[in-house]
């Protein structure tokens, strides 16, 4: 089936009507009010910086759920974009930013108190936490729901049935979280792991990736709902190449940038440690 919508008709078709959209837009709003009460009590420009990373964030997620990547995301193409937003995109740039901590500013100081009080170092809930965020589940999560939905039955069940799709949002925004959780090393949670382990952590989450991507892309029939909608003429298969494409060339490539400052971070650092036994 194929839709021959302009494009331009694609990049203004936004679901401004949906309830999702009047979720998103009070987050929004809490975490702006938050952030301002923050940023007002410590007067710091760094969490000027860390506020427009949130902002940034619920963007994109406005962008992926809301804007034509929601609307039309059957097409395999649009699919993999949306889901390259959910979890190489939103999750790093509202864990680097004010996401947490602007929450909890947006409400008075009592309730705020309650919060610090469930979240301290050996709550339940900081326990929990920990384990939840560990490097070596973080890295399985990840890589389990990337193969999972992309097994032909799951993808196709997900298209067939509204509740799975969600679920499969839910899924793939969840690992993005908890997979860059240890890379960013929140306060909350597991510790932030060494940059040579870090390193490594990323490099373990290449390989299953690109593995993905390839069997997408240099498939030679088509193995991802063959009646689904597809956009601008374009054929079944090329949608699907396409698709495997944008995981297989932006997705590493976020990987691979990630990996170049974290190695050149290392590098510095091994650096200023040689130069203190140097006479």
């Amino acid at each position: 089936m194929n839709n021959d919508i302009p494009i331009i008709d694609f990049f203004l078709d936004w679901g401004l009507d949906t309830n999702l959209f009047y979720i998103l837009i009070i987050a929004l709003f809490v975490y702006t009010v938050g952030s301002y009460r923050l940023i007002r009590n410590s007067k710091s420009k760094v969490l000027v910086i860390k506020f427009f990373r949130g902002l940034l964030a619920y963007l994109f997620l406005i962008t992926a759920f809301i804007g034509p990547f929601g609307r039309y995301d059957e097409t395999f193409w649009v699919h993999m974009i949306q889901h390259l937003l959910m979890i190489m995109v939103v999750p790093p740039l509202f864990l680097s930013g004010l996401f947490f901590s602007a929450n909890i500013w947006f409400f008075p100081r009592i309730i705020r108190i309650g919060m610090a009080d469930f979240v301290r170092p050996k709550s339940y809930f900081r326990k929990f936490l920990s384990k939840l965020t560990s490097p070596k589940f973080t890295l399985i999560f990840y890589i389990a729901c990337l193969w999972t939905w992309h097994l032909p039955v799951f993808f196709n069940y997900a298209l067939e049935l509204n509740t799975i799709h969600y679920f499969e949002h839910f899924s793939f925004l969840l690992s993005g979280f908890l997979f860059w959780w240890p890379l960013i090393g929140v306060n909350l949670g597991s510790k932030r792991i060494s940059l040579p382990m870090r390193i490594a952590y990323l490099l373990l989450a290449v390989t299953p990736t690109s593995v993905v991507a390839a069997f997408i892309t240099l498939s030679d029939g088509v193995i991802y709902g063959e009646n689904i909608q597809r956009l601008f003429g374009i054929e079944a298969i090329e949608d699907q190449k396409i698709g495997g494409l944008i995981m297989w060339l932006p997705g590493n490539t976020i990987f691979l940038g990630t990996l170049t400052v974290l190695f050149f971070k290392w590098s510095s650092e091994q650096t200023k440690n040689s130069r203190k036994y140097i006479p």
